[in-house]
């Protein structure tokens, strides 16, 4: 059980609704959408968002913050687990229908086994690409939040008796690691295809959302960053705009688990000086607005649909520039109130129908005596498993 083990841990878990985090999550799901309708639609616009892929590194990241940040010692192991399961499952298990029709539609490939290897959540340990994004190709990513999840509560247990100067000392450690072992595989064999192996490689991208997990516990033991929201954007920003760069001169089968690694960082200042603002009661920003805490509330929903919409939009048959930009564009503007439908009514409804009157509270569902943390969620969070696909 959790609930002896995070006691003992001694941890100080602090109930402040993170509304800011929500509300970037839109952001980072925006950069995902631009980099596919990109890769999708318009590559001529590609130099421009190709390091919306890094979106991946914040999601993962801040899936670990918002677990460790939010978790409560009373949860044992199998409702954690089934908390999760309701979160991220059904609602992958509808786009992929969705994903099926539109394969039999387009007279694309069709496979059972990669269909099955998807719904199990196992398609990201494959290394095949075909395997990997076999029909709804962006669900790859909840392959490896499956993975983060299993080994969750065994990896908040240890890290839960660390000391925060500790904490930050592995996470940063475990950054260094990520960055390093990229960059000594591509003296050592060049020519291999690394960024295809471990884009998607779970084992290799659980990097981020322990770095995630070490910066909660610290918050939440004490740590307080000491610079604000001003100096966490900049990082990030800054880590965009220099790995649009690093993009540029590296090889191109290294920009992506590359670039995961070098924006850990910039993303880890970000969402460090969002919580603390948040904690602390700081002045509002505008990603704290209502209207982007509700669209990061769709932001899950929005990962899983935007790909199948712009797919849908290329089948359509657009030919010029100025059409490919248009249905693109349009396809977007779908996207996002498709989103907002599916959350509306299905993905929140059927979660908590999963959980039951015993699950634990469900998006935007909180009691009256306690704040909730992301999104409206209390003891369980918002999952967070949006991200990006190479």
């Amino acid at each position: 059980m959790v609930r002896r083990h995070l006691s003992e841990g001694g941890l100080n878990i602090s109930r402040a609704r993170l509304d800011s985090l929500t509300g970037l999550r839109f952001i980072a799901a925006m950069l995902v959408v631009l980099y596919h309708a990109a890769v999708t639609l318009v590559p001529e616009m590609y130099p421009l968002v190709s390091m919306g892929q890094t979106g991946v590194t914040f999601f993962f990241m801040l899936s670990g913050f918002v677990l460790a940040w939010s978790m409560n010692p009373s949860t044992t192991r199998r409702q954690f687990y089934w908390c999760r399961f309701a979160r991220i499952w059904p609602l992958h298990a509808l786009t992929a229908v969705a994903a099926v029709v539109l394969a039999f539609a387009s007279q694309g490939d069709q496979s059972l086994p990669r269909l099955l290897a998807s719904l199990l959540l196992v398609q990201a340990w494959l290394g095949d690409q075909q395997w990997v994004y076999a029909y709804n190709g962006v669900s790859w990513s909840l392959s490896c939040e499956a993975f983060f999840y299993a080994v969750f509560p065994f990896l908040a247990v240890r890290l839960s008796r660390l000391e925060p100067g500790k904490l930050l000392r592995v996470g940063a450690a475990v950054c260094a690691a990520a960055a390093s072992l990229i960059a000594i595989l591509l003296a050592a064999a060049p020519g291999f295809d690394w960024g295809a192996l471990f884009y998607t490689f779970p084992a290799f991208r659980i990097a981020e959302f322990a770095v995630g997990v070490c910066l909660a516990i610290a918050m939440t033991k004490g740590w307080k960053p000491r610079f604000g929201v001003g100096t966490g954007a900049a990082a990030a920003i800054g880590s965009f705009l220099i790995l649009e760069a690093v993009d540029g001169i590296a090889p191109w089968h290294t920009a992506g688990p590359l670039a995961g690694a070098l924006c850990i960082p910039g993303y880890a200042l970000l969402i460090a000086a969002f919580a603390d603002r948040d904690r602390c009661g700081g002045r509002p920003t505008f990603v704290c607005a209502p209207a982007m805490v509700k669209l990061g509330e769709w932001s899950f929903a929005l990962y899983l649909v935007h790909e199948l919409v712009l797919r849908t939009a290329l089948e359509l048959g657009p030919g010029s520039l100025a059409e490919r930009a248009a249905f693109a564009a349009v396809g977007v503007v779908i996207a996002i109130p498709l989103a907002g439908a599916l959350y509306t009514f299905f993905e929140r409804p059927v979660e908590a129908r999963l959980r039951g009157p015993s699950g634990g509270p469900v998006a935007d569902r909180r009691p009256a005596d306690e704040k909730a943390v992301v999104a409206g969620s209390e003891n369980e969070p918002v999952a967070t498993g949006v991200s990006a696909r190479g």
